[in-house]
């Protein structure tokens, strides 16, 4: 709609003119001419607000059309991405799978053609590896999706000293049961902490723990000590990844072993798929577990990270925002 005298409005130039011109139509004497004159006001008029309801919903449109436009491209790279997780999976699994599945075949036919017997060593040996093979597939989908943001996550409200209690309790026994000697810490510095609110997917957290948890009883020795650590920390006021809001606080989980650490050169790496860092003989698993712990810990909004040196053992952490002061 053209506002009267609106030099700034979409064709207001010639509103002004058209007013102007009608203030003045009364110099006109002759009374036809007055009328033709008004007659042909009054037209114009109508053809200046259709002109601007014209070009305003050709603005629409191209505000629409640049939507559209963004939307398309915000689309092939997803679908992009989806490609090169598509041929990075088909890769990893030829990769990884081959091994195992080229003696499984070959106990297969050595069995066929009778030079090994189909006991029950070489039964159940086959059977772990065809155990081995499918978690590897399983591990890569749910690393996969992990890295595509498919999953979602279930996210529930818990307080952070109610979080390090839960998994002091899960995991503290387990440890001790196997032999090892388990210590714990929990350490909230300031008052309002207690009112701070951690927003996580308990099934999920437990999954990296469970991952950092085998890590660190796999490398450290009989009768060494494995020690959660659990701190909170007010935040450094930066971003958090996607543009979100700075957290209040941070709350860093660590898994603390004293066996032979990590060289130098290999801690850029450790969270590669398929990465084995020699810090004994032991090759066993894949090399997806700290992968897909650091997908999930990037899902919820942290970081993840180790600190380790040869013959200090290894310090294994993960960082969870906390969004909020109040509980509920």
């Amino acid at each position: 709609m053209l506002k009267k005298g609106d030099g700034n409005t979409l064709f207001g130039r010639e509103s002004l003119v058209l007013e102007t011109a009608k203030a003045n139509s009364h110099r006109l004497h002759d009374p036809e001419a007055r009328q033709i004159f008004a007659d042909l006001a009054v037209e114009y008029e109508k053809l200046l607000k259709v002109s601007a309801r014209i070009f305003k919903i050709s603005d629409i449109q191209g505000r629409l059309l640049k939507e559209r436009e963004s939307e398309i491209n915000e689309a092939n790279a997803t679908l992009h991405r989806l490609e090169q997780s598509r041929r990075q999976l088909v890769s990893d699994i030829s990769h990884e799978l081959g091994t195992p599945m080229t003696a499984i075949q070959g106990y297969l036919r050595a069995m066929l053609d009778g030079i090994v017997a189909p006991d029950q060593e070489n039964l159940t040996m086959i059977y772990e590896k065809v155990l081995l093979v499918n978690q590897l597939v399983e591990d890569l989908f749910d690393l996969s999706k992990l890295e595509f943001g498919q999953p979602s996550f279930d996210l529930k409200s818990v307080k952070p000293h109610l979080f390090a209690s839960d998994l002091i309790r899960k995991y503290g026994a387990d440890i001790r049961r196997r032999g090892y000697r388990f210590e714990s810490t929990l350490d909230l510095p300031f008052p309002e902490a207690d009112e701070f609110v951690l927003s996580v997917d308990m099934m999920r957290i437990e999954q990296v723990m469970n991952n950092l948890i085998a890590n660190a009883l796999k490398y450290t020795p009989p009768g060494g000590t494995i020690r959660l650590c659990f701190c909170c920390e007010r935040s450094d006021g930066k971003a958090l990844p996607g543009g979100q809001a700075p957290p209040t606080a941070v709350f860093t989980v660590s898994v603390v072993d004293d066996g032979p650490g990590i060289d130098e050169a290999a801690l850029p790496h450790v969270f590669d798929r398929f990465y084995r860092a020699e810090r004994s003989r032991s090759t066993e698993g894949a090399g997806l577990g700290l992968a897909i712990a650091r997908q999930i810990v990037i899902g919820h909004g942290g970081r993840i990270g180790v600190e380790s040196q040869p013959g200090k053992g290894s310090t294994f952490y993960f960082t969870l925002p906390i969004m909020a002061t109040c509980y509920g």
